[in-house]
């Protein structure tokens, strides 16, 4: 098989759509962004390096944030950016941010095509 076989890829326009978001926020975000149709994501766990850093007793505390990762259909990019936004935005205490970068290739989207029926291939 090509690299870059025709058929592996999904002809929709697909958008990153990326939250962070404090520890144990990362379900809020998800919730929201599934209300408006969004179907998975991908949580990484890490830890911030900034000016949020406080020193507590004398010793460095670092954040500890997770990095939500949700591919999307472009038609449904900025009705799940505004959810997710209106359920962790950075004023509340999930401190969250949201962006989106764009994504040139996918494959392996199948769960989000209509065609599709559970179950057949």
């Amino acid at each position: 098989m090509e690299l870059f076989d025709n058929e592996i890829f999904d002809d929709d326009t697909y958008k990153l759509v990326v939250a962070i978001v404090q520890r144990g926020y990362s379900d809020e975000a998800i919730n929201a962004a599934r209300s408006v149709g969004a179907k998975g994501a991908v949580i990484l766990s890490g830890k911030g390096q900034g000016e949020s850093e406080r020193k507590f007793f004398g010793f460095q505390v670092s954040p500890e944030n997770e990095t939500v990762l949700i591919l999307v259909k472009e038609e449904i990019c900025v009705p799940v950016v505004k959810a997710i936004y209106g359920a962790v935005d950075y004023r509340s205490s999930a401190r969250g941010m949201v962006f989106v970068l764009p994504v040139s290739y996918v494959s392996g989207m199948t769960h989000t095509r209509k065609d599709d029926v559970d179950g057949e291939e």
